[in-house]
């Protein structure tokens, strides 16, 4: 999102936004804190197991995989990814709805993407990328005229909707789905070299940015005010 003023004023602007929001740092020391001590942790593979997210454990009865898969990841890149992530775009969601709608946010979409997995994934799913991009599509929800990709006019409703479309479009086309039509696109995709694409959470990125989407809606929805009602009374007896 563009502010005026120079790029050094907006760094810094931008800066103190992170150094301002206690919940996004919260969110990601415990990404970062749960993956160390994962990381140094002999036979971890059975927590991945236990907590990470596929439709055979939940089917099976691990229900709480639908959330706790959000805070496995599977490496030190994919942990630093993410934890920069929400730092940056939670930080903004933050400061313009506040702490505790930006924490709801992140577990609307970890849930989210879990349901996207469950649906149209494939494998084993960790990571808390469905918060993430649920921060994402919230903050392009709340501020969609302004830019998003400086220097690109990009507007924010445009980003949100392209998200959406592109997330849900590489989902359908994973061969190991086997939607009809779609699946023959994502075969020509592998034949071309394109496979490691179906090795990332499309599901679970299209389950999070909708939850983000519908999180924001709601917000925005027209609320009912001692005002509104008056007025409404007024013009049912003045017909």
């Amino acid at each position: 999102m563009s502010t005026s003023g120079s790029p050094l004023a907006n760094a810094g602007h931008n800066l103190r936004l992170v150094l301002r929001s206690p919940a996004a740092w919260a969110v990601a020391a415990v990404v970062l804190v749960l993956h160390a001590a994962l990381a140094g942790m002999n036979g971890s593979n059975k927590w991945y197991e236990m907590f990470g997210l596929s439709r055979e454990g939940f089917l099976s009865g691990k229900i709480w995989q639908v959330f706790s898969y959000g805070f496995l990841h599977a490496g030190w890149w994919h942990a630093g990814l993410n934890a920069l992530f929400v730092l940056v775009i939670g930080s903004r969601v933050e400061h313009i709805a506040g702490r505790a709608v930006m924490l709801r946010v992140v577990a609307a979409g970890i849930l989210g993407g879990g349901l996207g997995h469950l649906l149209m994934g494939a494998g084993l799913l960790v990571g808390v990328s469905g918060g993430c991009i649920a921060l994402l599509l919230m903050l392009t929800t709340l501020s969609p005229q302004s830019r998003m990709l400086m220097p690109l006019p990009v507007s924010g409703r445009s980003l949100g909707f392209g998200i959406l479309l592109a997330a849900l479009l590489l989902a359908l086309v994973n061969p190991q789905l086997g939607v009809p039509g779609f699946a023959e696109i994502g075969r020509e995709m592998e034949r071309r070299g394109l496979g490691s694409w179906f090795q990332m959470g499309h599901a679970c990125h299209f389950g999070g940015a909708l939850a983000g989407w519908l999180y924001g809606r709601w917000i925005l929805r027209p609320r009912v005010t001692l005002t509104s009602l008056r007025r409404d009374r007024a013009r049912r007896e003045a017909k």
